[in-house]
């Protein structure tokens, strides 16, 4: 399997980090155990479009003025006003050692339930905990849905089935969605005991009264004035 490359430079660790966005490129580093760290800069376009199609579980070689490293994307921070790409780390891995990576779980099909009762599906587990050699690292889990007929069907880990080079680390007995009825919204109706209403009521009426006595007063204070 051919694998998909990335250019990148050493970079100043001196540098501004601002400086290097400004150009265009993306401050990084690529570490990993028993593995030199390397402070680096990649293009922002060029890994943008790489990670739509490698994500976080593919692996890639980071081709580091000219020594080529295989790696995984472990982490990437966002600018938390635009959303875009703020730092990269790479995680230099040994291509015969297993590693452990998270592996987002994608739905498959269309589940009767949510047709036939209105339900809804809760996501539990959004990504799941596997342990494998690098090559053998699932791009995502699908679940098929279309199985769950009824409120209160589950699909749990150990229904997962990722064949004898994938082991699954999390517990087995853990739900990863559930099929959930959708609850309507009742607006509650407070009922007013007599007596409450009664003493509204003469508050209101009083209050009605001194408005019209203020009125007046207003009235005749105009027609002295006249």
């Amino acid at each position: 399997m051919e694998l998909l490359e990335l250019e990148a430079k050493i970079r100043d660790a001196k540098e501004p980090a601002a400086h290097l966005r400004k150009a265009g490129q993306i401050p990084a580093i690529c570490y990993g155990k028993s593995f030199e760290n390397y402070p680096i800069q990649v293009e922002y376009q060029a890994f943008r479009k790489l990670y739509r199609e490698a994500g976080e579980t593919q692996v890639i070689n980071l081709n580091v003025d000219g020594k080529k490293l295989p790696v995984l994307i472990h982490e990437i921070a966002y600018n938390p006003l635009t959303d875009q790409f703020d730092h990269v780390d790479f995680r230099q891995i040994d291509v015969k050692q297993k590693v452990t990576a998270m592996v987002p779980v994608e739905l498959v099909g269309a589940a009767p339930a949510i047709k036939n009762f209105n339900a809804v599906i809760t996501m539990v587990k959004q990504e799941i905990e596997v342990e494998c050699l690098p090559m053998d690292i699932p791009h995502e889990i699908n679940i098929d849905i279309s199985h769950l007929e009824n409120i209160g069907d589950v699909v749990y880990v150990k229904e997962l089935q990722l064949g004898d080079k994938v082991e699954i680390l999390d517990d087995p007995e853990e739900p990863i969605l559930s099929i959930s009825a959708v609850e309507e919204y009742k607006e509650e109706v407070v009922e007013v005991p007599e007596d409450v209403k009664a003493e509204e009521g003469a508050a209101d009426g009083e209050a009605d009264e001194k408005a019209g006595e203020g009125a007046s007063a207003e009235e005749g204070g105009e027609k002295k004035e006249d």
